[in-house]
């Protein structure tokens, strides 16, 4: 930031709006003030940037370059991804088996010992499932969570 006093006639000076004699005042002043000087230099060089044309299709040239450059990234990534999915549902089934009962201070011991519900489940399907079949609905519901997990992680990564 310029401490000089007459740093706000700048911007002024860059556009043209100075008036003949304010104009050549400040030229008188910035052949003495280095800060001033400095600044001008940086106001000309956004000026330059920011009035370069570009060609047609320059700008989608070069964002169809980085995302070809980012799907070849990523078909090389394929093993990378795979470990990376392989962590998330490691920490998934960690937090979810381990850590939550653990600090609610859930009794695992009573979840461990199914029995009970199994036979609960097979009268509510009727008795036409073997008593296993709550093993295998809680088999499903797993994959689904572990699998809406995954998805999430991968999303929320991409962010």
């Amino acid at each position: 930031m310029n401490s000089c006093p007459q740093a706000e006639k700048i911007i002024y000076y860059c556009l043209g709006a100075l008036a003949d004699k304010a104009k050549e005042d400040f030229e008188i002043h910035l052949k003495s003030c280095e800060l001033c000087q400095h600044e001008l230099g940086v106001e000309m060089a956004i000026e330059n940037e920011l009035s370069q044309e570009f060609e047609p299709g320059f700008v989608e040239n070069r964002i169809r370059a980085r995302l070809e450059l980012r799907q070849a990234q990523d078909m090389r990534s394929f093993w990378l991804y795979a470990f990376r999915m392989a962590v998330y549902g490691l920490t998934a089934a960690i937090i979810g088996f381990v850590l939550i009962p653990f600090l609610l201070k859930f009794p695992l011991e009573s979840v461990l010992d199914l029995s009970k519900y199994t036979d609960g489940a097979a009268e509510l399907l009727g008795k036409l499932a073997p008593g296993n079949a709550f093993f295998v609905i809680l088999g499903f519901c797993f994959i689904a969570v572990f699998i809406a997990s995954m998805y999430s992680l991968a999303q929320i990564r991409r962010l």
